[in-house]
């Protein structure tokens, strides 16, 4: 092949930072194959090379995406690839082909395409490595491009992207925009192509093919999509067709799924997603995925990817003519349901026939759950009187957040059908109504103000070790639930000198370079080790101590540490002096990371223990649970357990700014003011 060299051409408003804007590493990657269908593609190939093995931390090694679209010629590579911010492509700025560049360092372009200058079919071999780039000017940079002619003129066009050198597996903490999603797992790549691209999947208007495997339309599909089209008047009255396409999904999901389309230079792609449930939506409908577009919904949301960006105001009324849209479908299609509601309604021991409930949606939640009862006991029908005390009890437990308790301590449900309210719970919106909602948003929002403060920018001058012994000393949930609301006293002095003197043992000194647990690259100096414990009296009537020793950011747990904590637990096993009888020492290890040796260690261990997620090591001779763990899997540990509401819940994070000034505003110094003022 030939080779010759070219620059990239741009104007001076488009920097590399554009090549990376796209809110995570899957809707990057939906870019390229947007790029393929405006291609006029009418197969699209997807070849994800997986690797398993600890040595490649996403899972995925290589990305590739071959299409049999028009392709790019020699003649026009320069203007059609390296021209950027140009009217090349209508309605953006031609940056979509170097989406790549969030997923991976390096790309590689494999086009072959008929040249109408030199009227023979090219092929063009093109690639780039953003390690080059840095910190050098886009066009100052000689980029070399391989290319051949055909004098064969039945050559078949295409145009293919390789990936390599993935973000996720070479940064040690790679942001969140460069993770390899989910969607790119084999189990779920094909669900997730669909889910984007159902208008072409189920019109074969396009074929996609998955490491050899094609997708068919009835893989997902159980019977033809219904439309229906609504007119919407926005704020200032303008009127906007929005149309709905209803697809009943082959899926165990057993819930209802709303995607937001935009037109994306004539794709339409997903912008906006989230579980939904409908007042007369219940499972046994089936999974739904219902797509919503609208020339009301413009190429800003499909760059944004956030639907919140059409303004509050706009957005509630939005989502109020969906949800009525919605509503009106599954009650026309779920004539059971409305027949129960209707017989419910007017039974003499429903609850809300005097005094109406907390919130609309607790009284769906209270029909639904009544309407899994009737479909097992038949209370209303066989005019069972449980209902005088049954009904009251339900909707006591739905206010009270207790539901499950009581379906399977009091009415017995069989295992299938406890797992169907299980799945109810976890799948749709019901948690909306229940009172510790609330809590659940707090929860949330300091989770993600708990990260900002240990990974984010402010980590670097949160110098003092009150600051964060402070914040954590008040959220002890994110150690277990049993210890959410615990009062913080400690009942026994003579325990807690023993475990402060065990502490200054064992567990008391400096990381170093030689024990590999130094962590230098910010300068946290003056934040030293936290330790602290507490005590809970659980249900069971068993004392549980917890004994937490957090490392400084500075340090890494390796070798040394795990030493420490092991002979910390050895000797707590057999010290006379600590009690033993109806008592549970729990203790938890904690930095901002594991070093490679601690990881290759922790998870060993955490093999034998598959029963107890996170935990380490357990001692026979006395009840002592040891945990090591990293603060991101603690954070993401309760984002999981709080995640069934964390889609639902309207959720409006306050700023880390925010957060600090109305909560803490006593550990503020001037450093911590003005790095809140860059991160707020």
């Amino acid at each position: 092949m030939k080779t010759t060299s070219e620059r990239i051409t741009t104007n001076t408003r488009v920097i590399k930072s554009h090549f990376t804007k796209y809110g995570d590493t899957f809707k990057a990657f939906k870019e390229l194959i947007n790029n393929s269908i405006q291609a006029d593609a009418k197969n699209i190939s997807i070849d994800i090379t997986y690797n398993p093995t600890i040595t490649c931390k996403s899972g995925i090694e290589k990305i590739s995406i071959t299409d049999d679209g028009h392709g790019v010629s020699k003649s026009n590579f320069k203007t059609t690839i390296l021209e950027i911010g140009t009217n090349v492509k209508n309605n953006g700025q031609g940056i979509g082909r170097f989406s790549s560049f969030q997923i991976g360092e390096l790309m590689k372009i494999d086009t072959v395409a008929y040249d109408e200058k030199e009227s023979k079919f090219s092929k063009t071999v093109f690639g780039i490595d953003t390690t080059d780039l840095e910190d050098i000017a886009l066009e100052n940079v000689d980029l070399k491009i391989d290319y051949d002619f055909f004098e064969n003129s039945n050559e078949n066009s295409y145009y293919k992207v390789e990936i390599e050198n993935l973000h996720h597996n070479i940064q040690h903490k790679p942001l969140k925009k460069n993770r390899i999603t989910n969607n790119f797992l084999l189990e779920n790549i094909g669900q997730s192509l669909f889910e984007n691209y159902p208008y072409e999947i189920f019109n074969s208007k396009v074929n996609f093919t998955i490491n050899g495997n094609y997708l068919k339309k009835e893989d997902f599909v159980a019977e033809t999509p219904s439309f229906k089209q609504v007119i919407y008047i926005d704020k200032r009255g303008k009127n906007h067709e929005i149309n709905f396409y209803f697809y009943n999904i082959k899926s165990q999901l057993n819930k209802v799924k709303v995607f937001f389309q935009t037109d994306n230079a004539g794709v339409k792609s997903v912008a906006h997603e989230y579980t939904y449930s409908s007042d007369w939506y219940t499972p046994d409908l089936g999974t739904w995925f219902i797509y919503v577009d609208s020339n009301f919904f413009d190429i800003d949301l499909f760059r944004n990817l956030d639907i919140e960006s059409l303004g509050e105001e706009e957005i509630k009324n939005l989502k109020s003519e969906v949800k009525n849209t919605i509503n009106e479908f599954f009650k026309n299609r779920n004539k059971k349901f409305e027949k129960f509601i209707t017989s419910l309604e007017s039974d003499k021991y429903y609850p809300y026939r005097e005094e109406r409930p907390a919130s609309d949606l607790q009284e769906i939640v209270f029909k639904k759950i009544a309407y899994l009862l009737e479909d097992e006991h038949h209370l209303i029908q066989s005019d069972n009187k449980i209902r005088t005390f049954l009904y009251p009890l339900l909707d006591k437990t739905i206010s009270n957040g207790n539901i499950e308790y009581i379906f399977s301590k009091i009415l017995k449900l069989s295992d299938e059908n406890l797992e169907k309210f299980n799945s109810l719970l976890q799948k749709t919106e019901l948690e909306d109504v229940i009172h510790f909602a609330s809590q659940v948003s707090e929860k949330l929002e300091f989770l993600n103000f708990l990260h900002e403060i240990i990974y984010g920018e402010i980590s670097n001058v949160l110098k003092e070790r009150s600051q964060l012994h402070k914040i954590i000393e008040n959220e002890l949930w994110v150690f277990g639930e049993n210890y959410n609301g615990t009062p913080h006293l400690w009942s026994d002095k003579k325990i807690g000198n023993i475990l402060d003197e065990l502490h200054s043992k064992f567990l008391d000194y400096e990381p170093t370079k030689d024990d590999e647990n130094l962590i230098e690259e910010n300068n946290l100096d003056d934040i030293t080790d936290l330790f602290f414990y507490n005590e809970k009296i659980t249900d069971s009537d068993e004392k549980e101590i917890m004994i937490v020793e957090l490392k400084s950011p500075k340090c890494a747990i390796g070798l040394k540490e795990l030493n420490q904590i092991d002979r910390y637990a050895f000797t707590l096993e057999q010290h006379s002096a600590l009690p033993s009888d109806k008592v549970k020492y729990k203790l938890i290890l904690v930095s901002s990371r594991l070093n490679a040796y601690a990881k290759s260690k922790v998870k060993s261990q955490r093999e034998l223990y598959r029963e107890t997620p996170y935990l380490f090591d357990k001692k026979t001779e006395r009840n002592i649970e040891v945990y090591v763990m990293s603060w991101a899997e603690i954070i993401e540990l309760n984002k999981r357990k709080l995640g069934y509401l964390h889609q639902q819940l309207e959720i409006k994070d306050k700023s880390v700014k925010e957060k600090f000034e109305e909560e803490y505003p006593q550990l503020i110094d001037e450093k911590v003011h003005a790095q809140l003022r860059i991160v707020g």
